[in-house]
């Protein structure tokens, strides 16, 4: 028998049970987002032209510019996904998205007969530094590293992806080299990351050009957020939410109601008052309220002086994306699932189509010296889902001698029988003792657990290597307890494996796609 490909890319279940990813992705689905899971539930719409023009786009390659352009004249349709420009491109998921959007635009393409170009929207206007600014990457001993951005001075509140990168960036960008593996494929990806994430670059920019790279030479297009022509052309759209601010309240109130209706709570709280729509005047973005100082009639004059200074949030990002362009559908993950799911009626209320939703896939890649681990120990990748921890306890019990351990208890066991024995005598002829009883008792016993601990730590360091190894699996695995694609930077798997692992995935993604979009979900 031929050994499996090295890493192994095993599927996951996207939404875990009890969540709303996995309600709306099982057979109990609510019905609160159209699915993409029947190719003759998706069409485009050759009448709605973009707002936007070519020049606002990024394409990797001459080939989808014309067919960006024959969708952008109302001629097809754009399958989108996205996500923050994160350092280095984040986590592994941030590429299973990306891979998913193609495989749906290749597919819709075919079917519907009209161009479809996958779209990657960078919300460049993202103002958490904590999640964009830093990335997570296994070093060659396993051990996951950090590497995160300074924040700049005042910046706690400016986007991150307009941050141009200076001195000190670049700084935190020259440890690279030595946290990644030096393997075959090492200078390649090292070379890529210098090229993309170079002093003066956006860091929006870097997050385009990385992934430009790391794609190799599959066709699609981006946009970043955070463009003059972008915020020009949403104008309009924020022109809508504030003109009916009552009738946006009461659509994100009937969302969350929706929601609650299917046994859920909102991901996305509602503000009191406030719009989904963001402002800044120069020193940070600001949620829009109405109140006593601005009315809606001031935001709607600050709008017309000053457009650029307003941006979606969370919850109206996805509609003005179809509000601009013609989208057919959209990849989407569990957390962006959920909260999409109440976003039907703001939909409705702006007067904008709601596009059939994609899971992106999710896959744990299990590479050989992980898989040798596992089968020396009995393990399934999933038994590290709580981390190493519990395997190393589990495992250290059970090799534990025997033999003491019966030892152990028996003595406990006469110890508990003796001094109850003691205490109620000395409790009968001597009440003033109890307390020494007592402390006899728990010296007894620390003595005893002392010994216990003595005995475990004796174990492991009989198993010193084999517990080692359990830890270096879990940390790939499902690294600080958390699965493996929403934590790991894809970087270290790529030095190891190079463009090849990625065209792996695209050939997994591509019959994940065929199977939901021929109505078999594979989730949960």
């Amino acid at each position: 028998m031929n050994p499996p490909d090295n890493p192994e890319i095993l599927p996951r279940p996207l939404g875990v049970p009890g969540s709303i990813a996995h309600a709306v992705l099982g057979a109990d689905d609510p019905g609160l987002l159209p699915l993409a899971s029947r190719l003759s539930g998706i069409h485009p719409a050759p009448s709605r032209r973009s707002r936007l023009e070519p020049d606002a786009f990024g394409v990797s390659g001459p080939g989808v510019r014309a067919r960006l352009e024959s969708v952008l004249r109302g001629q097809g349709a754009f399958v989108t996904t996205g996500h923050q420009p994160i350092l280095l491109l984040g986590p592994l998921y941030v590429l299973y998205k990306a891979l998913t959007a193609i495989s749906l635009a290749a597919r819709l393409e075919k079917a519907l007969g009209a161009p479809v170009v996958p779209l990657f929207w960078i919300a460049s206007d993202d103002h958490d530094w904590a999640e964009v600014g830093g990335t997570t990457i296994l070093d060659p001993s396993d051990a996951p590293r950090t590497l995160a951005l300074p924040v700049p001075p005042g910046g706690e509140r400016r986007s991150v992806g307009s941050h141009v990168l200076d001195g000190r960036g670049m700084e935190v960008l020259d440890a690279l080299p030595e946290i990644v593996p030096e393997l075959e494929f090492t200078a390649h990806y090292l070379e890529l990351v210098r090229d993309a994430y170079a002093e003066g670059r956006s860091v929006s920019a870097a997050f385009a050009r990385l992934l430009a790279g790391v794609l190799g030479d599959r066709e699609y297009a981006w946009i970043d957020s955070a463009r003059p022509e972008v915020r020009r052309a949403a104008a309009s759209f924020h022109r809508r939410l504030l003109s009916d601010w009552d009738g946006i309240l009461e659509a994100e109130a009937a969302g969350v109601r929706a929601l609650r209706t299917s046994g859920f709570e909102a991901p996305i709280p509602r503000v009191e008052d406030a719009l989904p729509l963001f402002f800044d005047a120069g020193g940070g973005r600001h949620r829009v309220r109405r109140d006593g100082t601005a009315p809606p009639e001031a935001w709607l004059e600050r709008l017309e002086s000053a457009p650029e200074g307003f941006s979606p949030n969370v919850a109206s990002r996805p509609a003005l994306e179809s509000y601009l362009l013609p989208v057919a559908a959209t990849v989407l993950g569990p957390g962006e699932i959920a909260y999409w799911s109440q976003l039907g009626p703001l939909f409705g209320a702006l007067d904008v189509p709601l596009p059939s939703v994609q899971p992106r896939a999710a896959w744990t890649l299990v590479e050989a010296r992980t898989r040798r681990i596992l089968e020396r120990t009995g393990l399934s990748p999933q038994d590290l889902a709580m981390g190493a921890d519990p395997v190393v306890e589990r495992l250290t019990r059970e090799a534990r001698p025997e033999a003491v351990v019966r030892a152990l208890g028996r003595f406990r066991e006469g110890i508990e029988t003796g001094m109850a024995a003691i205490e109620e005598a000395v409790a009968e002829e001597v009440p003033g003792l109890r307390g020494a009883a007592g402390k006899m008792r728990k010296g007894i016993l620390d003595a005893a657990s002392e010994l216990s601990r003595q005995v475990d730590r004796a174990t492991r360091e009989r198993l010193d290597v084999r517990l080692g190894q359990v830890r270096r699996a879990g940390a790939n695995l499902f690294p600080r307890r958390r699965p493996q694609e929403r934590v790991l930077n894809p970087l270290s798997f790529l030095c190891r494996y190079g463009p090849g692992l990625v065209g792996r995935l695209a050939r997994e993604t591509d019959r994940r796609v065929a199977s939901f979009l021929a109505g078999r979900a594979e989730d949960g």
